[in-house]
């Protein structure tokens, strides 16, 4: 008798699952793998030898990395100098990763702060182009602090962005 499947495959995915056009599939996976501590669950090459799919995971959540592929329209962020998502990676220690991710080749988008909704965050662009908020949870405020401490942050983040501009 055959075994049943599961169709949402939950035994390996979320309900949402990142896929990442990269330019460089095995050099994608190994960034973060060793910036963000991702797991490599596998890496599938094509026929040409060169990697085609890769699957990383971190704390139940799966990363699927792909090439591009201009016949269907696929480009990664760093071909196109930008991109519309941010990801945003939960951490133990927010200073330690962002300074070892821009020590790997990431770019320092926004300087570690602590943030009004408890978290203490820093951006970095990886060498892909994909910009990861990194964060730590620190503390839960209440919607009433929140909004306090936002209006109390948001004039210093201002000036902190018009100062990493110029």
């Amino acid at each position: 008798m055959p075994r049943k499947i599961d169709p949402l495959n939950k035994k390996l995915y979320g309900s949402v699952t990142a896929m990442l056009t990269v330019t460089d599939v095995k050099a994608a996976a190994d960034f973060y793998q060793k910036a963000f501590g991702f797991t490599k669950r596998g890496i599938m090459n094509g026929p040409d030898g060169k990697a085609m799919h890769a699957e990383l995971t971190l704390r139940g959540t799966t990363l699927m990395l792909g090439p591009e592929m201009a016949q269907m329209g696929s480009r990664a962020a760093k071909t196109v100098g930008a991109s519309p998502t941010s990801l945003y990676l939960l951490t133990e220690n927010v200073d330690k990763t962002v300074a070892k991710a821009v020590k790997l080749g990431a770019t320092l988008k926004g300087q570690v702060m602590d943030m009004f909704w408890g978290d203490r965050c820093g951006a970095v662009t990886d060498p892909e182009g994909y910009t990861w908020m990194v964060a730590t949870h620190m503390a839960e405020p209440t919607p009433k602090e929140m909004q306090q401490k936002m209006k109390e942050q948001m004039p210093s983040q201002r000036a902190a962005r018009a100062a990493s501009a110029s």
